[in-house]
């Protein structure tokens, strides 16, 4: 954990000092070109260099897969550091010392928390290794070898009210226990018992390898089948993905996770040799743990249990890979069980042959849902079509959204329009998705930041810009560049950088300051990409006025109705000489 107190002045003094080229070429061998320096992306495969690095900007982006940032980010991505230990690891390679901070009551707390859980994981594998029990004779039965075992850190909550409760209150307290999810108030009386009895105990880990709860599975049929630690400080499992923290690196380089169900489905194919696993933890994927796998990976193959049950829980868990910008595959597991059947009983081969065939998300659902077609009534072929408006309207790439959906009516045998009028109103006020920084505009926006960046806009064409024109994340680069756009001033953008607060804002600082040259036919077009930038504020002004109406009227305020009216009248008037 970091201890420095960094502030934004610290913070710009250390990515100043730091060669960015120096610290990315220990990764990926990089080469003069220009001005800048091209390479390889250490974040996807590819065979012709699409990654650029300036030195002096201080910035990198890939515009293969559209990853950048600063020195910072880079260390984040590489050796999954977090933003203040990445500074203090710059800091230390370049000589400066960083003022240091007391830690704060919150932080001594989570540390203690973290504490307690590790030696609650030693415990419970101590647990497991005394003679015979019930854990031990499950790990038996379903052949689990011992490598595994210390491996995976299994372990035994022996079948009493105060294991844990002996091996670490008289250290840690019982409150403490009660906090990390190890023990439970009593409803009569004063005390604490054991929350995990009985079970055989799997821990949890979070994506750095720090074990923050654990999965307790029931022993002798009481329910829940499978227990978890309630959501605590450390602990939040719609934030979480088992086995990440093992498959993390080969997730980023092999482009592509698998997604399973359940702990010893990831754990048969991690051990097997497959790269890649994690586990959802059995419960429904949360957008949350979307947003986590596409920090590693733009492809996630779902491989859940091969029943109905399985099959439903794919095409639920689909639409919210998609959303946050992720391409789907589905495996399908050709009448096992589940993936651990299949390791277990055909081998590693096998699962990657299947894994090989998986399936994209929309034929996947084709077979599901429209391999009887010949025998649905309309009403059926109705409600079935219906059923793919969630994954149609989670996609936010229209060329992909429109082929699937003359797919889906192909397959069902009707005219593209019949399907994509249940899905255009849904895909088209769906929220922004991870990789689409803007809106419909973004081509466009783009385009002027660019220019004006490289400072190709006439003195005329800078006049006309506002920063309502700009959607986020380019309305915040733009209001923080826009002194020195209009004053023609050189851009500093390590100082930029430094005014940045979020990911989306770096990435696309990188992307557009180290962009090519805009040529001369962009230029002379340039017109055509302000003007719907123009228009689209103004039916967006449009809009908020309508609103604005509205509640004026319903205050009774008669002097903002009159001004909001005039107001309205001017923008209608605008728009209309603008189209």
């Amino acid at each position: 954990m970091a201890f420095s107190d960094l502030n934004d002045s610290v913070i710009a003094q250390v990515r100043q000092a730091a060669d960015i080229v120096d610290f990315i070429a220990q990764v990926t061998p990089l080469k003069l070109a220009g001005k800048s320096y091209k390479g390889l992306c250490p974040f996807h495969r590819e065979k012709t260099p699409s990654f650029t690095v300036d030195r002096g900007k201080g910035l990198f982006y890939c515009f293969g897969c559209g990853t950048g940032g600063d020195v910072f980010k880079f260390l984040t991505l590489t050796e999954r550091f977090t933003f203040p230990e990445a500074v203090e690891h710059v800091a230390s390679r370049v000589g400066i010392e960083l003022p240091k901070k007391k830690r704060t009551p919150k932080e001594s707390d989570k540390d203690d928390l973290l504490e307690v859980l590790d030696e609650a994981s030693e415990a419970f594998h101590q647990a497991l290794g005394w003679g015979d029990n019930p854990a031990r004779r499950y790990l038996l039965e379903r052949k689990v070898e011992e490598e595994i075992v210390k491996k995976y850190g299994f372990g035994y909550a022996p079948d009493s009210w105060d294991y844990i409760l002996t091996r670490l209150a008289r250290k840690h307290g019982e409150k403490k226990l009660e906090m990390a999810g190890l023990a439970m108030p009593r409803k009569t009386g004063n005390g604490y018992y054991d929350r995990f009895r009985n079970r055989l105990m799997i821990p949890i880990h979070n994506e750095s390898g720090t074990v923050v709860g654990f999965g307790g599975r029931s022993l002798d049929g009481s329910d829940p089948k499978y227990l978890n630690s309630p959501e605590s400080e450390v602990f939040n499992k719609s934030r979480l993905l088992y086995n990440l923290h093992r498959s993390k690196d080969a997730m980023r380089r092999m482009d592509r996770a698998i997604l399973v169900e359940g702990y010893f489905d990831a754990i048969a194919i991690d051990h097997a040799g497959v790269p890649g696993v994690v586990a959802s933890m059995g419960t429904s994927l949360t957008t949350g743990q979307a947003s986590l796998l596409r920090r590693f990976t733009s492809h996630v193959v779902i491989a859940y249990d091969g029943d109905n049950a399985g099959r439903n829980a794919t095409l639920r868990a689909a639409p919210v890979l998609l959303a946050a910008g992720l391409n789907v595959s589905a495996l399908d597991l050709q009448g096992e069980k589940d993936p651990d059947s299949v390791v277990q009983k055909q081998g590693a081969d096998r699962f990657l042959e299947l894994l090989g065939n998986a399936t994209d998300i929309f034929e996947f659902g084709l077979g599901e849902w429209a391999g009887d077609v010949a025998k649905l009534t309309g009403r059926e072929k109705s409600e079935r079509v219906e059923q793919f408006v969630p994954l149609l309207s989670a996609v936010s790439d229209p060329v992909v959204r429109n082929d699937a959906a003359q797919r889906i009516a192909d397959a069902f045998r009707l005219e593209f329009q019949t399907v994509w009028s249940r899905v255009r109103s849904k895909a088209s006020t769906a929220p922004d998705r991870q990789r689409q920084p803007f809106g419909p505009s973004a081509s466009a926006e783009k385009t002027i930041l660019i220019a004006a960046i490289q400072g190709k806009l006439t003195a005329a064409q800078l006049a006309r810009l506002r920063e309502e024109y700009f959607e986020e994340p380019g309305k915040t680069l733009f209001s923080i560049m826009k002194g020195d756009l209009m004053s023609g001033s050189p851009i500093d953008f390590q100082q930029v950088a430094t005014h940045l607060r979020g990911e989306a804002e770096l990435n696309l600082l990188s992307e557009l300051s180290l962009s090519e040259d805009i040529d001369d036919q962009t230029l002379q077009r340039i017109d055509e990409n302000l003007r719907p930038m123009e228009r689209a504020y103004l039916e967006r002004r449009n809009l908020e006025i309508q609103r604005e109406i509205v509640e004026a009227e319903r205050q009774g305020d008669s002097e903002r109705t009159g001004q909001l009216y005039a107001e309205k009248m001017a923008v209608s008037r605008m728009l209309n000489e603008a189209k």
